[in-house]
């Protein structure tokens, strides 16, 4: 029956690419045509830093951790971006998180589960945890776009979604015109493991989800919290690196 719903409901309300607002005829994608799918500027998955995923200009002679982990390490043990944050990528983002269209999620998370079996797919992942906002820009936006594109993700997985393991219990300013060190200390304990994990975290491999990367420094503060309520690995997956 959902195929069939799927049809008529594309013959009453024709889709259109959320990108170019052209002709969307085919599916997958769903919101995006081919055309703007041809745009996507995809990370490298051959020259990147093994801890954040960043792609590294020119050639690698093998594995590689960038001067900013090796500076400042993440508390996340990998992290991995599915295309970098430009073109129709940023759009569907943009689409998204400011202009609350959700029926772009599918399409952000057909990227994420592309990244995933790249990058993740031998690890033994035992839940999905989208990066939390803080309650009062929740009540603003009305949602998480990190929650629901978790939920959407997690469903393909096959594995639970971990809502409200963590909290954001500082409500930090944008972190977009902050210098990585000013982003790193905006962040700092801005999240706290909540109570509902209890003892179930131990031992676990958690995978961190959240929209855009950029320094990680975010990710990495949410991932230091999951690490506080016993998780073994944290790996950080997103959509976009900027």
């Amino acid at each position: 029956m959902a195929p069939l719903l799927s049809g008529l409901l594309d013959w009453l309300f024709p889709r259109s690419c959320a990108v170019c607002h052209g002709e969307v005829s085919d599916t997958p994608p769903r919101h995006l045509c081919w055309e703007c799918a041809r745009r996507i500027r995809y990370q490298s998955v051959e020259r990147f830093c093994t801890r954040c995923g960043r792609d590294i200009p020119g050639a690698a002679p093998g594995p590689f951790v960038c001067a900013a982990c090796t500076a400042h390490p993440p508390a996340f043990e990998a992290g991995r971006s599915a295309a970098h944050y430009d073109g129709p990528v940023r759009t569907l983002v943009h689409a998204l998180k400011y202009g609350k269209d959700t029926s772009v999620v599918p399409d952000l998370a057909d990227l994420m589960e592309a990244c995933h079996s790249r990058h993740y797919a031998g690890e033994p992942i035992d839940a999905v945890c989208p990066v939390p906002l803080h309650p009062r820009r929740l009540r603003k936006r009305g949602f998480n776009q990190s929650e629901l594109l978790a939920e959407n993700l997690a469903r393909r997985l096959g594995v639970p979604v971990l809502r409200g393991a963590i909290r954001r219990v500082r409500d930090t300013r944008t972190q977009t015109h902050l210098g990585a060190a000013e982003r790193r200390a905006n962040v700092l304990h801005a999240f706290a493991p909540d109570d509902i994990l209890g003892e179930w975290a131990a031992g676990r491999t958690l995978l961190l989800v959240d929209d855009v990367m950029t320094t990680g420094a975010t990710l990495s503060s949410a991932a230091a919290a999951l690490h506080a309520a016993g998780a073994d690995r944290v790996l950080a997956l997103t959509v976009a690196r900027d």
